[in-house]
């Protein structure tokens, strides 16, 4: 079994006066965050889809669209998702295999987003354990991760350690094997309190697509797939070409597991 410690480090910068810089209003855009997903080895799968505007640079708020018209195609079969509540529709299905093509197709005001994607496999979450090593201020909190790799298949992973806390991993240097990292939170993270890690297969695309979303946004103010900041386009295909959609569709398996600290 091999073991990496990645030292993830935020570097805070501070200042008394805060600045407003004038910027150009841009154009609201749509931004798709998809995701159709069984437990890892199979299951009862769930589409969630969420679907909101963009807003200005210094506006927090988000803009949920609640009259999309949302649907799953796939072996010549046609499946509605129904509107939950603020820009979320969901979706479940009996079954996905990694025999069929998804196509997510999502229709904002007569204009129709539509990305294509097949399942994912994973490799198994064996554990989320916490461990005794520190960072800087001595307060971190450390979690031991152990996964299992599927041999041969170049793997990518995507860790959600909850509070928009997420790391990208891929299997260039584990694939097959069993696998520990450690992931740090830092000291404000709450005592005895239960939290869900939950990992989840991806493929290159997304994984690069990850890593420059995170880039861009940080994990901040709603996490990087609320609100774009940057104008990053996932695998959605407009039907119109002046109107773009953000975000990304992503077929997967997932693992959770529990974590309480000490």
């Amino acid at each position: 079994m091999k073991k990496i410690i990645f030292l993830l480090t935020i570097l805070c910068i501070s200042c008394e006066d805060v600045v407003n810089v004038d910027l150009p209003k841009a154009s609201e855009q749509i931004v798709i965050d998809a995701e159709l997903g069984r437990p890892q080895g199979g299951g009862m799968a769930t589409l969630r889809v969420l679907v909101t505007k963009t807003t200005d640079f210094y506006n927090s708020e988000i803009l949920s669209v609640d009259d999309a018209s949302v649907s799953l195609h796939y072996n010549n079969e046609v499946l509605t998702a129904n509107h939950i509540k603020d820009g979320l529709y969901t979706l479940d299905i009996p079954e996905i295999t990694t025999d069929k093509q998804y196509q997510l197709i999502v229709d904002v005001d007569g204009v129709n987003y539509a990305a294509k994607e097949e399942l994912v496999l994973s490799g198994t979450f064996d554990s989320a354990i916490q461990g005794d090593g520190q960072l800087f201020s001595g307060n971190e909190t450390e979690v031991l991760i152990t996964l299992t790799d599927l041999p041969g298949l170049g793997n990518f992973y995507l860790f959600d350690f909850s509070d928009n806390n997420l790391f990208a991993t891929r299997d260039r240097f584990y694939d097959g094997q069993q696998f520990t990292f450690s992931f740090f939170y830092d000291d404000r993270f709450p005592k005895n309190e239960e939290v869900t890690i939950r990992m989840v297969s991806i493929d290159e695309a997304f994984f690069t697509y990850v890593q420059i979303l995170l880039s861009h946004s940080g994990q901040s103010a709603g996490g990087p797939f609320a609100t774009a900041t940057s104008t990053l386009l996932g695998n959605f295909v407009s039907s119109e070409q002046e109107k773009v959609a953000l975000g990304y569709f992503r077929v997967v398996e997932y693992s959770s597991l529990p974590f309480t600290a000490e």
